[in-house]
């Protein structure tokens, strides 16, 4: 098993992640957990793994899908509390081009999660995680974008 970056100190967790903002005809492809959150797919980075190798690898064991780096989007700050531990996650966000079709469904944690296309014009609608992307998608001006998200 290979280390990520990713080390747990009580209840404070820091991490680097890169995901992929997984877009084709106007729509982005996520997951929704089972509490109606929807979450874009990637994970943690590998140690001597790029950002880049990070998306292509955790949208492939994810959801099935091979995809073509586009763009690196967001970097992102994000730090934010689930249940009693503290999270400050590094992201990088690139924006990727579905080479097939992805899966319907997600496997984390031992759990089923449903994925779906939203249309881009209905993102600042729905419950996104990190919520910047709520109009931080629509308004991109193609440049990479730094991103302090603290909630």
């Amino acid at each position: 098993m290979s280390q990520d970056f990713r080390t747990r100190i009580d209840n404070q967790v820091f991490g680097v992640r890169a995901s992929g903002l997984i877009i084709k005809d106007d729509q982005i492809y996520l997951y929704r957990d089972d509490r109606g959150g929807y979450y874009v797919v990637g994970g943690a980075v590998a140690v001597g793994e790029t950002t880049e190798e990070a998306v292509k690898r955790e949208i492939l064991e994810e959801i099935g899908l091979e995809v073509q780096i586009e763009k690196l989007a967001f970097i992102v700050e994000n730090q934010f509390c689930q249940g009693d531990v503290n999270f400050h996650n590094i992201e990088f966000h690139y924006r990727v081009t579905p080479l097939s079709l992805p899966n319907q469904t997600l496997m984390e944690d031992g759990k089923t999660m449903a994925c779906e296309w939203v249309k881009l014009d209905n993102v600042d609608k729905i419950d996104i995680r990190p919520a910047f992307l709520k109009t931080a998608l629509k308004n991109w001006n193609g440049q990479v974008t730094h991103i302090i998200n603290k909630g």
